[in-house]
């Protein structure tokens, strides 16, 4: 167990050991939660940038010029459908 003080702002210092074990860095966001028995529980709030690289696609990217054109192709279609000119 480390204790650690609650500044006159309301603010508690992490302690290393424990920003060590949960790789917090400077200026994350953590959520702090209290249990039904008194216990605080901090998380680490998981950023965008942790989820880079676990999207998988099933096919390549497009380029910008094949996306407006498969664009352009769908709502021509969508157009006719509903009786419009394209």
């Amino acid at each position: 167990m480390v204790r650690t003080n609650i500044s006159s702002k309301g603010q508690i210092t992490i302690p290393q050991i424990f920003r060590q074990r949960m790789a917090l860095t400077g200026k994350q966001e953590v959520e702090v939660d209290q249990m039904a028995d008194g216990t605080v529980v901090v998380r680490p709030v998981a950023s965008i940038l942790d989820l880079a690289g676990s999207v998988t696609l099933n096919q390549p990217l497009l380029s910008p010029q094949e996306e407006r054109r498969q664009a352009r192709l769908i709502m021509a279609r969508q157009a006719a459908k509903r009786g419009l000119p394209t």
